[in-house]
């Protein structure tokens, strides 16, 4: 077996410094951690990424594990959907709407410095499906604009429901909705007055 050559390089002495250090706390040789960090890197841009952005990836799909969301089947999920608002449309769109105000809440205490925005930020993430995730805000009025041509009318109106549960949860009044396959549009005012946030 062909002995694989050593080559010296030249890096910033702060983060060599560090990854000498982490190298320590894990047990791993300096010459380990690096060659590492050289494949994770290798491997990242040959995927058309960077590191930086496969760590995003990494900490997205964290963030989707903690709200609770879990991995199904997009054809799987909107059959069950539409089967669901087909056979007792009032009782799907009502849990659509608390699974909203139940994520909100989570949000609330889990200890962002604006679980408003954190949680609309997130959601644009989450929402793989759609091909645009569109977030205007004012002040007072924020306006939501989801477009996907894998709705169903039925999705799109329990999506719908489910972002009113939680606009409701940070006290703001629906007052434009506009729904159809492939589109959900809703316009909402923040509420003045006991419970703003």
């Amino acid at each position: 077996m062909a002995r694989i050559k050593r080559k010296t390089f030249v890096a910033r002495e702060d983060l060599l410094i560090r990854i000498s250090e982490l190298a320590k706390e894990r047990g791993y040789t300096l010459y380990d951690m690096v060659n590492e960090i050289f494949e994770f890197a290798i491997k990242a841009y040959s995927e058309g990424t960077t590191p930086f952005k496969a760590l995003e990836s990494l900490e997205e799909l964290n963030a989707i594990r903690k709200a609770g969301y879990i991995p199904c089947m997009m054809r799987l999920w909107h059959e069950m959907a539409d089967i669901a608002y087909r056979e007792a449309k009032e009782e799907a769109l009502k849990c659509w709407f608390e699974a909203g105000k139940w994520l909100a809440k989570l949000y609330e205490t889990r200890g962002f410095h604006d679980p408003f925005g954190t949680l609309i930020k997130h959601l644009k993430q989450f929402t793989w499906e759609a091909s645009e995730f569109d977030v205007k805000s004012g002040e007072r009025e924020i306006t939501l604009r989801i477009l996907s041509p894998k709705f169903t009318e039925s999705h799109a109106t329990m999506m719908a429901s489910f972002i009113e549960g939680v606009l409701s949860t940070f006290n703001y009044r629906i007052t434009e909705r506009d729904i159809g396959s492939g589109q959900v549009r809703i316009k909402a005012i923040r509420e003045e007055g006991i419970g703003q946030r």
